[in-house]
């Protein structure tokens, strides 16, 4: 024993006094662990296409004087491009009509459809376009009966888009329209009256889309 205990004291001492001898060998303990790889980022999944519709509705148009328009029109949509979105939707609108001159109030509906295009320019700053085309109800002063039409209008504008984070319903947009077939949409027994169920060529909806 005591043997043993001067070749190990021996033993160290010559590892300390030659600094360039390799280090004792250790026994493996068991296999050599490998660290796991960071998570791969995966490449992001193109949009599919219900990813890209779009649903909603409008409110307008809005007006309230000689005459009085109560409109609504749901819509549905089909985002594009990033920027770029078009849909149609059905619309009605509730009119009324007082005459200055008798005082004499008339009611009457209009409904049909419309197309059209959102292009986003900046943010929340969008360019729109819109083809309407509504029936409406207009009176024959010839006949002296009430008949209805279509009136078909084209329309451009822009409007400001508030996000609100829904996955078809994605924002809030004001849209802003004029009205480039306003002049034309008169009465046919009565060329000074216009029967387009708003009373200017500014057409103002408030769209979920």
């Amino acid at each position: 024993m005591i043997a043993m205990g001067v070749l190990l004291t021996v033993s160290a001492a010559a590892q300390t006094a030659n600094p360039d001898a390799p280090p004792p060998v250790r026994e493996q303990e068991g296999p050599i662990k490998v660290l796991n790889e960071p998570p791969r980022k995966e490449p992001p999944r193109p949009p599919s296409a219900l990813d890209r519709l779009r649903l909603g509705g409008s409110v307008g148009p809005l007006s309230f004087g000689t005459y009085t328009s109560i409109g609504v029109s749901p819509v549905a949509g089909y985002q594009v491009t990033d920027r770029l979105a078009l849909g149609g939707g059905l619309s009605y609108t509730y009119s009324s009509y007082r005459d200055p001159y008798s005082n004499i109030k008339s009611n009457s509906n209009s409904y049909g459809g419309r197309f059209f295009g959102m292009f986003k320019v900046f943010e929340s700053i969008n360019l729109n376009a819109e083809y309407e085309s509504l029936n409406v109800e207009y009176p024959d002063y010839t006949a002296r009966l009430f008949r209805r039409t279509w009136l078909n209008s084209a329309m451009v504008g822009a409007s400001y888009s508030t996000p609100i984070g829904g996955r078809f319903i994605r924002a809030f947009n004001l849209i802003v329209l004029y009205n480039l077939s306003y002049n034309s949409l008169v009465n046919p027994s009565d060329r000074t009256q216009n029967i387009y169920p708003n009373s200017s060529p500014l057409v103002i909806r408030a769209v979920l889309f």
